[in-house]
């Protein structure tokens, strides 16, 4: 019996060694530590808004430093399978706060502490099969939008301004063609989250019987996966230039994504703004019919060598990447927050006198340039610009019987009650300094604005145990920052 037994522990231990005996792992990483001033309030990623220029509440300078954006990675180089190599790619931060006494980063959940916990974040996860011009990629991974990210010190410096942030659970399938040309497409998880744009309290209209909702079921789901497509030519024509440190030939892509997205129809929206009012309303609204609205976007984007260089030698190279895109519902493709996504439209009343609505999605265009030129191997610059510009709005007032549109406001075009958005901007000048491969050094000036759809006053602070207000200092529709940003990596 002892035998058996101690065999039995033996096969145990060797099967598991077995399965394993093909695989191998590597780990990767870096440590950053991110150092910034800025002349406002704002996060470390500056993926918030700009509060406006006339709110002292949030114009003065603060100064924050972090470590929470390091990462580390696992990459496994699996068995072969059907001819194809195996590989797998596990990728985490630390980007979101435990307590909140910190205010360089969002996501604060819990009391203060002494120091600043944080809590892993799962970045990328997915594995994929690789044949001599084919790949097949399964797992959580960046989508096409998010391929080419410029060379700044932010981690998302220009999501929102003209880049889209977007890793999506995703079944890839590429493959190259003609030499230089790639085709690829993809069955991705659809954009849905808890319905920011949309502002359902829940509540039934008026003549309803039962509770038609229950928690999940407002707001918004999506009846179809997203579905994303590139089509990608790349070639040393005339000699290569960097591209974060690699040199890479001429680059021309389109990528394409679209997605059917259903809102809900008599559900109470509560507390939303009306365009081109100052201090806005707050009337409760509700959404007439059940629509199917359909996100789309299409990206363009070209890297050219400007200065080529033909050998591993960076001096004197120089490059520019451009990338631009157009669209409708751009937040389900990462390129603007979803306060900006839908607005909604009068639509008539119903037989108890209620006010009805229906969702527009919001158009958006935008994109960046970079320049960057390397003086040395070790010192480089990096110029760019980006945007992303919401536009089409109709914000007249609609035809009502005589004093209903002044007592209601029911004639009038709704945002959310986010404060939408016009148009964001942002200027970034970056020097950076790598002296071996494990160290990296930049040190960046950034100026961005944000310009809304509506002018407000100034707020006034009336809660309770604060005495008197600020003085107005009259409606405006824009606010901006500066900004100064030291960040040292040490990958490993």
């Amino acid at each position: 019996m002892k035998k058996t037994i101690l065999v039995l522990v033996v096969l145990a231990l060797l099967i598991p060694a077995s399965a394993f005996a093909a695989t191998e792992f590597s780990l990767g990483g870096f440590i950053r530590l991110d150092s910034y001033w800025d002349s406002t309030q704002t996060s470390v990623d500056t993926v918030v808004v700009k509060q406006r220029n006339n709110d002292a509440l949030f114009h003065h300078g603060q100064f924050n430093m972090t470590a929470a954006g390091s990462r580390f990675n696992f990459t496994i180089k699996g068995p072969k399978l059907w001819g194809a190599t195996t590989t797998g790619f596990i990728e985490g931060d630390f980007d979101t706060l435990l307590d909140n006494n910190f205010s360089g980063l969002s996501g604060a959940v819990g009391a203060p502490g002494a120091t600043h916990s944080y809590v892993f974040r799962l970045r990328h996860a997915m594995f994929k099969l690789n044949w001599p011009d084919t790949e097949l990629l399964f797992g959580q991974y960046w989508g096409y939008f998010s391929e080419y990210y410029p060379e700044v010190t932010g981690e998302a410096d220009f999501q929102w301004h003209g880049w889209a942030n977007q890793r999506v659970p995703q079944i890839r399938l590429t493959q190259k063609f003609a030499g230089d040309w790639t085709v690829s497409g993809m069955i991705a998880q659809p954009f849905d989250p808890n319905g920011v744009d949309v502002n359902f309290t829940g509540a039934t209209v008026a003549g309803s019987t039962g509770n038609q909702l229950t928690s999940g079921l407002e707001g918004r789901s999506a009846e179809t996966p997203q579905l994303q497509a590139k089509l990608a030519y790349e070639a040393d024509l005339w000699g290569k230039a960097p591209f974060y440190g690699r040199p890479r030939g001429f680059v021309a892509q389109v990528n394409g994504g679209w997605q059917r997205t259903r809102y809900r129809n008599n559900v109470a929206a509560a507390g939303l703004n009306t365009f081109g009012q100052n201090a806005f309303g707050t009337n409760a609204v509700i959404q007439k019919d059940q629509q199917y609205l359909d996100p789309w976007l299409i990206q363009g984007t070209l890297f050219v060598p400007v200065l080529p260089t033909y050998s591993n030698n960076l001096a004197g190279s120089a490059s520019v990447t451009a990338e631009g895109y157009i669209g409708q519902g751009a937040s389900a493709f990462g390129m603007t927050r979803d306060q900006d996504n839908s607005w909604l439209d009068f639509s008539g009343r119903n037989a108890f006198g209620q006010f009805f609505y229906n969702r527009k999605l919001t158009n958006q265009v935008g994109g960046y340039i970079q320049g960057q030129y390397y003086f040395t191997n070790q010192w480089f610059i990096n110029i760019a610009w980006g945007l992303g510009r919401n536009y089409g709005f109709d914000t007249g007032t609609s035809a009502l019987l005589a004093g209903q549109q002044a007592a209601n406001l029911a004639g009038y075009k709704y945002a959310s009650n986010n404060d939408q958005t016009k148009l964001w901007q942002e200027y970034d000048l970056t020097l950076w300094y790598r002296p071996i491969e494990a160290l990296k050094f930049g040190l960046q000036y950034a100026y961005e604005r944000t310009d809304f759809l509506q002018a407000v006053n100034n707020p006034v602070v009336g809660a309770v145990g604060q005495a008197g207000s600020f003085p107005s200092a009259g409606a405006t529709n824009m606010g901006d920052s500066h900004r100064i940003q030291f960040v040292a990596f040490m990958f490993f």
